[in-house]
C-alpha cells in the first residue's frame, strides 16, 4: 500500500482520494478551503497533506494555474516523486525537468476505447482515414463559473490522439459567448495521412459523447455515453457493451498511476502526451483570438 498526498478537494480530487482510500491507500489532503478541508477530515481521521513529508506519490486536482506552483511544493527534496496531475496539464512543467508524470485523460480507460485499440491495432479497418470525435453537454452555468470547452474537453483531443498518433493543427472555428468558448470545431491532420474533426460544445441535450473511425477495410464506432461500441467490417463482428461505469473509469485510472509508481508501464496519458494536447489547444485558442 502507498502514501499518495492528494492537493484540491473538490469534486474531481475529492473522487480521486475516496476511491484511493477504498483501495486500501493511505490519502494525505490538503485543499486551501477550511470548509472542504474538514469535510475531508471527516472521511479521513484528520490527516494533514504537510504533515507527512515521504509520500510515494502526488496527485494534483487543483486549479489549472496552480498546477506549476503545486507540482513544486508535491516535489519538495524528492525530484524524482511520481506526479498524477488533473487535465490539462501546465505548460510550465517543462521548465521542472520532471518526466515521471501522469496527466488525467481517464478516456483511454473506457472500456469502449480499449476494444476500439485493440480492433485499431489489429488492423481490422485497415489504415485509418478519417474520424469524428464529438463531445456536447449542456452547461448553462455563467461563463465566469466554467473553463471554455477547449481546454475542458481536451479529453476528446488526446483520444483522438491516443487512437490515431501524433497530429497538427490544420484549422478550427470557434464559438465565444461573454468571453468563452462554448463551441469548436477543430481539424487535425495526423502524421499517417488519417484527418480527424473534434466538435465539442456547452449546448446540446441530452450529452452525445461518441467517434466514428473509417478505415480502407471498415469503420469503428462507438457511444461512450451507453458504452456500446460497433465495428463493421468483414467478417462481421457482434456489437460491443461494455459494462464499467465512469467511477470505474476513475478507480482503473488510480491503478495505473499506482503501478506508475511501482516502475510499471500503462496506458495511461503520459506527461509528454498531455503536453502534445496541450500545444493544439493553445492554438485553437489562438486562432478564437482567445489568450
Amino acid at each position: 500500500m502507498k502514501t499518495i498526498g492528494v492537493i484540491g478537494l473538490g469534486s474531481i480530487g475529492m473522487r480521486h482520494a475516496k476511491n484511493l482510500i477504498a483501495m486500501g491507500h493511505t490519502v494525505l489532503g490538503y485543499d486551501p478551503d477550511d470548509k472542504i478541508q474538514a469535510e475531508f477530515y471527516k472521511i479521513n481521521c484528520g490527516l494533514r497533506f504537510y504533515d507527512c513529508p515521504k509520500m510515494d506519490g502526488v496527485v494534483i486536482a487543483s486549479p489549472t494555474p496552480n498546477h506549476a506552483a503545486d507540482i513544486k511544493q508535491a516535489l519538495g527534496n524528492k525530484p524524482d516523486r511520481p506526479i498524477f496531475i488533473e487535465k490539462p496539464v501546465a505548460d510550465k512543467m517543462i521548465d521542472l525537468g520532471h518526466s515521471n508524470i501522469m496527466v488525467g485523460y481517464n478516456l483511454r480507460f473506457h472500456s469502449c476505447v480499449k476494444e476500439a485499440k485493440e480492433w485499431l491495432d489489429a488492423g481490422l479497418i485497415g489504415k485509418p482515414i478519417w474520424s469524428n470525435f464529438t463531445l456536447g453537454q449542456f452547461n448553462d452555468r455563467p461563463a465566469y463559473l466554467r473553463d471554455g470547452v477547449i481546454l475542458n474537453w481536451s479529453h476528446e483531443i488526446d483520444l483522438c490522439l491516443y487512437l490515431l498518433g501524433p497530429a497538427s493543427l490544420a484549422n478550427s472555428s470557434t464559438r465565444l459567448t461573454e468571453g468563452k468558448d462554448d463551441m469548436t470545431d477543430i481539424l487535425l491532420t495526423h502524421e499517417n495521412g488519417c484527418r480527424s474533426t473534434v466538435h465539442l460544445d456547452y449546448v446540446t441535450e441530452p450529452e452525445a459523447r461518441a467517434f466514428y473511425i473509417r478505415g480502407t477495410k471498415g469503420t469503428i464506432g462507438a457511444n461512450l455515453v451507453s458504452r456500446r461500441a460497433k465495428l463493421w467490417c468483414e467478417p462481421p463482428t457482434a456489437p460491443f457493451r461494455g459494462e464499467d461505469t465512469w467511477n470505474d473509469n476513475y478507480i482503473e485510472e488510480m491503478q495505473a498511476f499506482i503501478d506508475r509508481i511501482d516502475g510499471k508501464e500503462t496506458i495511461g496519458c503520459t506527461g509528454g502526451e498531455g503536453l502534445e494536447v496541450l500545444k493544439i489547444c493553445l492554438e485553437v485558442r489562438k486562432q478564437a483570438g482567445l489568450s
